[in-house]
């Protein structure tokens, strides 16, 4: 029953604190959509799954909610793959003043083959500009107009006027006073390919970095607020552990250790060295501690030999940091996260830095032995996590957060997109990449503990 129980604590933690970070993360790309008026209709904890728990947000037109596979989570941000089709503009402008229209109307309208009318509905379904409709028959879907303000803002831009939508329906005609390519600049303004190199770096990035700040601070309120337990240097015994040689001798927690032996003992460094010198040689010997104002002589007895413990600790105080010295902790400690990320991508250091990693089942047994310790203990776990994902995240590595602004970096030096077939190429490969790495730290992981 005990391995039961302990096995579900470890799911509901790690599913716990993973959400938590996840929501920690996609909402710093979330936030900076918004700020660059880029469209995002989806908010979802869990991965996409026709079963979900969801509300759509009326200010934002975003629909947020929970889906019962809660392996990550995802913001649908509008337009983030790229398109150069010469008839988008035509397209929407035909579809507006139609209302709504199937694969085969933009086939005998534009004279063009079924997988590019395909390409061209679903680029405008991606952009938030039109809505799918499967209906009865999925094989044919129609493809409706969306309800659009005066200014012909939709649900999910911001500054719409809210009341004049709820006037409209899906599918209703619009007469816009804009040309096709007028019509489609403005759409494609609200979208992530729409949107300045600056502004597309920051919203890559923010996710990773809400992380990054998160544990950050979690550090930082740890070490200032809650404090540290530091273990004092004086002979002063703190604890004394059940059935161990030094509870036999009669050693108290709040003795003061005088000698050992014939060591004399000045601090606690003092009774490590004395016992480590004794202990493995297995003779018994006298210990003098100091206990109340007056000197007792207790005997250690070595029975059966050698042994590598006495059993006691030392005092232990709780200290608190000052504000500066605890943001100087938690910037030292994300620079050791950092280089421990980069070696990940250092082929003389890979193995090492992945050997020394952890899986979902292993963050999921840190949680939870953190959480039966205190709440404390696991706020630094969370952090922990928090900060690794986020530098993980910033890999060069298709498709982390890190290889998408990597590609946007070409991009921006060539000054023009890398095609569509080669990003998914790459992509796959550092997804196949990915995999690999995850199946290695999953069976170390499953070896380490529960094996």
């Amino acid at each position: 029953m005990e391995p039961l129980i302990g096995a579900l604590s470890a799911v509901f933690w790690g599913l716990v604190v993973l959400s938590v970070l996840i929501v920690v993360h996609e909402s710093g790309h979330f936030l900076v959509a918004r700020l660059c008026s880029v469209r995002v209709t989806e908010f979802f904890l869990g991965m996409p799954c026709p079963v979900k728990l969801s509300r759509k947000s009326k200010r934002h037109g975003t629909e947020f909610g929970i889906t019962p596979v809660l392996l990550g989570g995802y913001n649908r941000i509008c337009g983030m793959e790229s398109t150069d089709d010469e008839l988008l503009a035509d397209a929407l402008d035909y579809i507006y003043r139609t209302g709504s229209v199937t694969a085969a109307d933009l086939i005998r309208r534009f004279s063009i083959d079924d997988e590019r009318a395909y390409a061209l509905l679903l680029t405008l379904v991606d952009w938030a500009a039109i809505r799918r409709y499967d209906g009865e028959d999925a094989e044919h879907p129609v493809f409706k107009t969306i309800p659009r303000d005066a200014a012909f803002l939709c649900e999910y831009d911001a500054g719409h006027d809210a009341d004049e939508i709820g006037a409209r329906s899906d599918g209703d005609v619009y007469e816009s006073a804009l040309a096709p390519d007028a019509l489609l600049a403005q759409e494609r303004s609200h979208v992530y390919q729409g949107i300045g190199f600056l502004k597309r770096l920051a919203m890559l990035i923010m996710g990773p970095l809400v992380n990054i700040v998160f544990a950050m601070l979690i550090v930082v309120f740890s070490l200032s607020v809650v404090g540290i337990d530091v273990g004092s240097t004086e002979p002063v015994v703190g604890t004394v552990n059940e059935q161990s040689l030094a509870e036999a001798a009669g050693i108290m927690p709040g003795d003061t250790i005088v000698r050992i032996g014939e060591h004399e003992i000045a601090d606690w460094n003092d009774i490590s060295e004395a016992l480590g010198e004794l202990l493995p040689v297995g003779d018994d010997f006298d210990v003098v501690v100091s206990r109340e104002g007056a000197e007792h002589v207790l005997h250690v007895a070595l029975t059966g030999g050698a042994h590598e413990l006495l059993g006691i600790t030392n005092t232990v105080t709780r200290m608190r940091l000052s504000l500066g010295e605890s943001v100087a902790s938690a910037l030292s400690y994300a620079a050791q996260v950092a280089g421990f990320a980069l070696r990940l991508i250092n082929p003389a250091h890979t193995m090492e830095v992945v050997g020394q990693s952890s899986s979902i089942v292993g963050i999921s047994v840190l949680a939870s032995e953190a959480a039966r310790t205190g709440a404390f203990e696991l706020l630094l776990v969370v952090a922990a996590i928090s900060m690794s994902l986020g530098f993980m995240n910033l890999l060069p590595i298709p498709p982390l957060d890190g290889g998408k602004i990597l590609f946007e970096a070409i991009q921006r030096i060539i000054g023009r997109p890398v095609s569509v077939r080669v990003q998914n190429i790459v992509s796959y490969v550092g997804l196949a990449l990915l995999l690999a790495l995850f199946v290695f730290v999953l069976r170390n992981d499953i070896i380490r503990f529960l094996m």
